[in-house]
């Protein structure tokens, strides 16, 4: 079997030159962040959007909620023809521009959109939404590629860890603003609201495509890889368990937290009655408790395996999601420590996935296992808003508690998702081995990190802790 052999072509970098490109690197990311946060799929504010403001069939919204992922399947086939033609620079700054414009058109086009004919501006929605899925599946992978080429590797992991702190800053400075601006008793006030946040957001991404055209680095990380024939990559795969069991976990808990997850923003709205200012308060409480208890699980996963963190964080997180089954306006109290507790929670089981997949997918079919996982776990999580908004549209009638429908579908997460665990558990974590990027493997958690509560981790950049040999 062929070896995949790598070069590393370095090349000097005046350090005033270097320290210019890294601070570009983080207004960068800075002023991405409300668009990013704006893109991860159902997310709080185009929920009060979509269904508060333009009543988006729950069926629309399905389809709405589900274009990233098909997005993020349809890059792992495209991805490497556009890699052929424009180098990653290329690609991110591209695909940030198109973004920028496809999001522009939307702040222009929201007082025109008729509030009354949910059919119609669903319509709308599900177009520009399709083009914005196409072009932002581009822009992760295109930009992570591109700074491993300028960013020194001594340098990475205190570099991001102190980016990643502010990213999360601006994430919640954000969420915040967004939620005292929007008020879904005024539709009218709510539809400025909405245009005035969109349009930040807009003006903010170009000073971030700015930022990244300011970059004029020379390669000073470019890898040249050579790949084993494809059969033998196939044959690869196919002799590692541990891969196929890890794919078959990630389409089982990409489907139970994508399929009815999310509707939970659309119940607080509709039948717990929260407004947006307090469900903004819940999804920065999912953050402040990510942001602080991630650097514990890092210990822990360095200490016990990532393994363990996966299945305790996803076990507990999920059998408390049970509550959900009971939540009513009387005991809504309950939601701010669900809230807190799912967040810490969510992020040892985030950081654990990324860690696991370097010990599993093997160097010598690196590309095609990233691509394998990616396509099949985009396909299944893209099918499953649209299940279950076909549910709830079909079965929240007048003639039916809408409550009690509510409380009937929000079983299915949790059970698939403690279902998922054995799956997990077939999966045998080896000692770490380092990979250049799993950026693409990323992708589909990325994407879902808005249903989980993390929108900040959409924008995130991994890097696994070293272990001592």
């Amino acid at each position: 079997m062929a070896a995949t052999i790598s070069a590393t072509v370095r090349h000097a970098m005046p350090t005033s030159t270097l320290r210019r490109h890294l601070r570009l690197c983080t207004y960068d990311g800075l002023a991405a962040m409300p668009i990013v946060t704006l893109l991860v799929p159902g997310n709080f504010v185009m929920a009060a959007l979509l269904t508060g403001v333009f009543h988006l069939p729950k069926d629309i919204y399905g389809w709405v909620v589900s274009l990233p992922f098909w997005g993020n399947f349809a890059q792992a086939f495209l991805l490497p023809l556009v890699q052929r033609r424009l180098a990653p620079k290329a690609v991110a700054v591209t695909a940030a521009w198109l973004q920028l414009v496809c999001w522009g058109a939307v702040a222009v086009a929201l007082p025109w959109l008729p509030t009354d004919h949910p059919q119609a501006a669903g319509r709308w929605f599900l177009l520009i939404g399709a083009f914005s899925a196409a072009v932002s599946a581009f822009t992760v992978v295109g930009w992570s590629s591109w700074v491993q080429e300028w960013v020194p590797p001594r340098l990475r992991g205190r570099y991001f860890g102190r980016r990643n702190r502010l990213l999360q800053l601006s994430t919640i400075a954000f969420l915040a603003l967004a939620g005292s601006m929007i008020d879904l008793e005024r539709p009218d006030g709510s539809v400025r609201a909405f245009q005035i946040l969109i349009g930040a957001a807009v003006l903010l991404r170009i000073v971030s495509a700015l930022a990244q055209e300011g970059i004029h680095a020379a390669e000073g990380h470019a890898l040249a890889e050579t790949a084993t024939p494809w059969r033998e990559q196939i044959a690869v795969l196919a002799r590692t368990p541990a891969f196929l069991w890890f794919v078959a976990f990630g389409a089982v808990w990409g489907f139970a937290a994508n399929c009815f997850g999310p509707f939970y923003y659309v119940f607080l709205y509709e039948q717990i009655h929260f407004s947006v200012r307090e469900v903004a308060l819940l999804v920065i409480l999912v953050s402040v408790g990510g942001v602080l208890s991630y650097p514990a699980w890092g210990v822990l996963a360095h200490r016990l395996g990532n393994k363990p963190v996966i299945l305790f964080c996803l076990l507990a997180w999920q059998v408390q999601n049970y509550l959900w089954c009971f939540i009513t306006p009387e005991n809504s109290w309950l939601l701010w420590f669900m809230w807190t507790f799912g967040g810490m929670m969510v992020a040892g089981l985030v950081l654990g996935l990324f860690n696991i997949q370097l010990t599993i997918i093997p160097p010598a079919a690196k590309t095609l296992a990233i691509s394998v996982n990616l396509a099949v776990t985009a396909l299944v999580t893209a099918l499953a808003p649209i299940a279950g908004g076909w549910v709830l549209a079909r079965y929240l009638t007048p003639a039916h508690d809408a409550l009690a429908i509510y409380h009937a579908v929000f079983l299915v997460q949790p059970t698939l998702a403690i279902l998922a665990c054995l799956l997990l558990a077939r999966v045998h974590e080896p000692e770490a081995r380092p990979l250049a990027s799993v950026v693409g493997a990323m992708r589909n958690i990325r994407t879902l990190s808005g249903v989980l509560g993390l929108g900040f981790l959409a924008d995130h950049v991994f890097y696994p802790p070293s272990r001592k040999r």
